[in-house]
């Protein structure tokens, strides 16, 4: 996975495309909502001043929720695409029935922006994150002779 910035109606779907699957599938629905998401982790451990495991995981995909009354139906996929998003608006729509519901526009925005677009895990190449964590381990072995370091 890339690290760039993170635009799936840029690079994988088509936004009108997606807004029409998503008003048929919220289509008598009281609420409802289609959001991306891109996740990343990379976990590094040391063991007795040596390198012991190293992992990355990356994913991405979407999910759709309709909500009807107490009833949701929730779809998501790993694969975004109109395809993928059909299939989840005919999952989330069974919660909707016959519907009831009338759409409407979405909320005035009010969320802060909390974080940076700056990437954590990209921040500094993996030997420099190596090296840190050898000088984490060592600080810590010296205040005290521990066999693992949780850090």
């Amino acid at each position: 996975m890339s690290h760039t910035p993170f635009s799936p109606f840029n690079d994988l779907l088509d936004r009108e495309a997606a807004l029409k699957v998503l008003r048929a599938a919220v289509d008598g629905a009281d609420d409802g909502e289609l959001f991306f998401e891109r996740r990343r982790s990379e976990g590094l451990m040391f063991d007795d001043g040596r390198l012991k495991t190293a992992s990355y995981d990356a994913s991405e995909g979407f999910g759709l929720r309709a909500v009807r009354g107490e009833v949701a139906g929730y779809a998501h996929s790993t694969e975004i695409s109109e395809a993928a998003l059909r299939r989840a608006s005919e999952t989330a729509r069974l919660a909707v029935g016959d519907g009831g519901g009338t759409w409407a526009d979405a909320p005035e925005g009010t969320n802060r922006k909390l974080y940076t677009d700056q990437d954590p895990i990209a921040g500094a190449a993996f030997p420099v994150k190596v090296e840190t964590l050898r000088e984490m381990d060592a600080f810590a072995r010296a205040l005290d002779s521990l066999s693992l370091i949780h850090i």
